[in-house]
């Protein structure tokens, strides 16, 4: 198992890309902690995980709140000994047209999705410093790398908030992995493309998510959406030993996007 003995924690793994992550990396030999604002899913994923014999532990944080996140390391290390890896994947959407964005539409998304990030790895590199090993993966997005019409195929507003934020994580992780490097700690950035997921509906009416879900399977080579388990076992690969050398780097999981390329 490429993950054995091996302590991860994933931001906003109680749903989506994340609860597909702990799973993964709880198959591979993880003990994980599902940390997440909502409490309900997470009882319901660390509920799954131990039925299916798996060490897990759940923890309500809000990655916005350093004293929050500190609690969080604290209460991993008390549990399992150590913390190994580290999966910034916690992100909210606030798309709003770019003249009618309000400064909280733009403060909540920078806060959660980029400062977050930040602070995760603040609060958890300590510890990983103390053993001179590290994995790090920070969670950006394809909007992160280029623009493309956010308007049209079901989309009702532009994403410019959500779009800064993860490009900004894409600097963020370069700029970390210089830092972390000399103390054994690997930083890299994964890039999702289109992928359907709970938030893909938040935003949009059915007839509009699946006018969306069409047009972003025709902006891409492989001409279909990706699966969870297509970024969970990228994400996998980062986390493991066999990508020991490689630190700073930007991978996008997103079937050849044509309008990103």
């Amino acid at each position: 198992m490429r993950l054995k003995d091996r302590v991860a924690i994933v931001t906003g793994s109680g749903s989506g890309f994340g609860e597909a992550m702990v799973k993964r990396f709880a198959e591979e030999g993880a003990a994980v902690v599902v940390a997440d604002i909502n409490g309900e899913a997470i009882e319901k994923v660390v509920g799954e995980l131990k039925q299916a014999g798996h060490r897990a532990l759940g923890f309500k944080v809000d990655v916005a709140s350093r004293s929050e996140l500190k609690e969080l390391m604290t209460a991993t290390v008390r549990e399992f000994g150590r913390i190994d890896i580290l999966v910034n994947n916690a992100g909210v959407v606030r798309p709003r047209p770019f003249f009618s964005m309000a400064d909280e539409d733009w403060d909540v998304v920078l806060a959660v999705d980029l400062k977050g990030v930040f602070f995760c790895v603040q609060a958890a590199a300590e510890y990983m410093i103390k053993q001179n090993y590290g994995k790090i993966v920070n969670i950006s997005s394809v909007a992160g790398t280029g623009a493309s019409p956010f308007g049209g195929g079901g989309s009702p507003a532009g994403n410019i908030n959500y779009a800064s934020a993860k490009a900004g994580v894409i600097l963020l992780t370069k700029t970390l992995a210089r830092e972390l490097g000399p103390s054994g700690i690997n930083v890299n950035c994964v890039a999702p493309g289109f992928v359907v997921t709970p938030m893909t509906f938040t935003t949009r009416s059915k007839e509009q998510a699946e006018t969306h879900l069409e047009a972003r399977k025709k902006s891409c080579v492989m001409n279909r959406a990706g699966t969870l388990a297509d970024i969970a076992n990228a994400v996998l690969f980062l986390v493991s030993d066999e990508s020991s050398f490689i630190s700073g780097q930007l991978l996008c999981v997103d079937g050849g996007r044509t309008d990103r390329m």
